[in-house]
């Protein structure tokens, strides 16, 4: 378990440097120097073209082709093995000799007397040790005050049993300068902004964040009172509300509860009698009731399927209408009997055969060639971006060239028309060696010319012990219910990228794998969650925290969505295709032509839209709401709402109530009936009454349309 570490500051002296005469390995001595002063990173010598005709691996990835960069390039005048001090790369550094890097370090330094030792050894390549783990202290730490600090320790083992304080020569990165300054002389974090800022320490290939936080509260807030009986996500979500003395908003009421689950597990809102029939209800688990009962529907099903054909890039474009619809159908099929995500996997990695037959082959007809399937395979199973690894290893992770092209050449040997085969032939070509790639599963091992690639690749990522599988899962429901991802962007788990809560992404992934990979498992645990559950109001103390949960976080609606609550509240349908097709959510065909769609800023799936932009379409769609017919011909509609509703509610407010709880699912609060109340004074007569029809018609066609256009409808809070 991962916590806090309480802590107001302290003070460490360090090691540097082995003994004198003892002969330097260049792997674990030298490569972590040129690291640590930027001499390999990206902007400098580490690019992929390299800085003033001198080339390195970025971060040292490739020691051996760096060790002859330095040592044989240049007919070996960057080392000079009898005059070390002249050396080049030890005046360029230090800048007794232009350089456009400036100065690194000084001649007084000890990694210049290590650089120096080296180059006098003979600039060899050692590799006497490896590296076998590194420990950061702190990780975790919350302090007290702005401008509290805290001393970093770095401690590297290696796979001779040794260790070495190598805290001066790891990298420290903050992710705000301003909010976190770094002093190296002492290595100590300075933090001068309340909230959680984060730390990135990094020697050769280990990344490790350090978390620092400070209150944003002054007031300590007390434990819930019942905090034994609260759930794994509110332990976890409280635990770090009250760490960082931030006060939770209330529980919803019924109506706004209401409306947020049933979009979010059907993606319609509830009917009128739907919402008074729950409001009604006294039961103390209705609400539980409520979300059981709505996981068990059909609408579930094709939401969630709508959900995940967005994620996974469902296109007709590339695999034809009738693949499209193959692949829907059975995604649709899959959330009908909640079927294993590790089987879904498996089979979606694995199959063979006809697209348009069989739905879960079309995984493999997606993608642009061996490195888009690459790519997407491990977004989607993995939440990891490989394509960051393509043209140079990972920057910000552990992932290599080797691991992006070796799981590339896995996806060569497939015959991807419209039936999907194994084939014995097909190759990508490795970038630096310019040979045929290795098939290999990323990050953990070559495998042989006879070993079934696919098969091993899909048996490795859905196995329980895989560290990524049932995490990105968890985390992309997490953000499909909540927001957010507890690890934000869900499509970027690395350890740069810590979790907001990382016990509990660990606890919900823990129950994902116990329970058989099954999504409702993890949803109903969500939604029946205090943290699920509170209003979207702020309340003082939290009007700016958007990270922790502290309120529910409003978010977007997917077209499809927002077009059907559009056609429920008006009462006139829009109708797709030649099928007449009337619930834009169970649209096989994402190409299908739909002005109506393409305005409300439906996902064209080239790219994957894993959550809905607040902001997808917005222009189109407020200049279409303002001027277009997609609103007006449907409140002028004689076989409307408005129209029947008109003749069925005489009373001004009954008829006002009907809209809102239409809309936005809740009667109008106490302000909007004062405000109404005063337009329907200034619209009326002295004595309340219209002066014709038409004037009441108009007055409400206004008032309809106001809350259709309205941010309340169009987002769920």
């Amino acid at each position: 378990m991962m916590a806090f570490v309480l802590c107001a500051g302290g003070a460490s002296q360090w090691a540097w440097g082995e003994r004198p005469n003892e002969a330097i390995d260049f792997d674990t001595q030298v490569v972590p120097i040129l690291t640590r002063y930027g001499c390999n990173a990206g902007a400098c010598h580490g690019a992929a073209i390299g800085r003033g005709g001198f080339k390195l691996s970025l971060f040292g990835s490739r020691a051996a082709d760096d060790q002859l960069a330095i040592v044989q390039e240049l007919e070996g005048r960057r080392v000079n093995l009898y005059q070390p001090q002249q050396s080049l790369l030890l005046r360029k550094a230090t800048e007794t000799m232009e350089h456009g890097g400036g100065e690194r370090f000084d001649d007084a330094s000890p990694v210049y007397a290590l650089l120096e030792q080296w180059i006098a050894q003979g600039g060899k390549r050692l590799q006497r040790r490896q590296l076998a783990d590194v420990r950061v202290t702190p990780s975790n730490v919350l302090l007290e005050n702005v401008q509290d600090s805290v001393t970093v320790s770095v401690i590297a083992r290696f796979d001779d049993g040794s260790t070495q304080d190598v805290t001066d020569v790891t990298t420290l990165t903050s992710d705000d300068s301003e909010s976190v300054s770094i002093d190296r002389d002492a290595n100590r974090l300075t933090v001068h902004r309340r909230g959680e800022h984060i730390v990135i320490a990094r020697y050769l290939d280990r990344v490790h964040a350090i978390r620092l936080g400070i209150p944003l509260g002054t007031k300590e807030l007390e434990s819930s009172p019942d905090g034994g009986a609260q759930s794994v996500v509110d332990r976890w979500i409280d635990q770090k509300l009250r760490q960082l003395r931030i006060p939770a908003s209330p529980r919803a009421d019924d109506h706004e509860f209401a409306r947020r689950v049933w979009l979010d597990l059907t993606g319609h809102l509830p009917s009128v009698g739907q919402l008074d029939a729950f409001v009604a209800d006294q039961a103390d688990d209705k609400r539980k009731r409520l979300i059981d009962r709505l996981l068990n529907t059909d609408q579930f099903a094709a939401y969630w399927a709508l959900k995940w054909a967005n994620l996974l890039g469902i296109d007709s474009k590339s695999l034809q209408p009738e693949g499209s619809q193959a692949y829907h159908g059975w995604l649709t099929d899959s959330f009908r009997q909640d079927s294993p995500w590790n089987a879904s996997a498996l089979a979606m990695l694995t199959a063979n055969g006809d697209g348009y037959v069989e739905g879960s082959v079309n995984f493999l007809r997606s993608g642009n060639g061996p490195d888009g399937l690459a790519e997407l395979a491990t977004r989607v199973f993995m939440g990891v971006r490989l394509r960051c690894a393509n043209c140079h290893d990972h920057p910000l992770d552990h992932w290599t060239q080797d691991d992006y092209h070796g799981l590339a050449a896995i996806f060569a040997k497939l015959k991807r028309g419209r039936v999907v085969s194994t084939s014995t032939r097909g190759e990508v070509t490795h970038p630096v060696t310019g040979q045929p790639a290795m098939a290999r599963i990323p990050g953990t091992r070559d495998l042989s010319t006879d070993e079934d690639g696919r098969g091993e690749f899909a048996r490795w990522v859905t196995a329980p012990s895989n560290p990524y599988f049932a995490r990105a899962a968890v985390n992309r429901i997490w953000a499909q219910l909540m927001g957010r991802g507890l690890i934000d962007p869900v499509d970027d788990i690395r350890a740069t990228n810590p979790a907001s809560h990382p016990e509990l992404l660990d606890a919900l992934a823990g129950e994902f794998t116990a329970e058989g990979f099954r999504f409702r498992r993890i949803i109903r645990l969500i939604c029946n969650s205090d943290a699920y559950g509170r209003t979207s109001q702020t309340r003082p103390g939290n009007e700016s925290e958007s990270v922790y949960y502290s309120h529910f976080i409003p978010r977007g609606l997917e077209a499809e969505v927002v077009a059907g609550a559009i056609a429920d509240a008006t009462g006139v349908d829009i109708v797709y295709g030649e099928d007449d097709q009337r619930d834009a959510i169970r649209l096989t065909d994402n190409r299908m032509a739909s002005e109506t769609l393409d305005i409300l800023g439906r996902c064209d799936r080239e790219a994957a839209c894993e959550t809905p932009d607040l902001s997808a379409g917005s222009l189109a769609k407020v200049l279409h709401f303002l001027n277009g017919d997609l609103l007006n011909r449907r409140l002028d509609d004689s076989q409307g709402r408005l129209t029947k509703w008109l003749q069925l509610y005489p009373d001004d407010f009954t008829l006002m109530d009907r809209l809102y709880k239409q809309t936005l699912s809740r009667p109008p609060n106490a302000s909007e009936r004062r405000y109404w109340t005063t337009r329907l004074e200034l619209a009326t007569e002295s004595d309340g009454q219209w002066h014709d029809p038409t004037a009441r018609q108009r007055f409400f066609a206004d008032v309809f349309w106001g809350l259709l256009t309205s941010e309340t409808f169009l987002t769920n809070h």
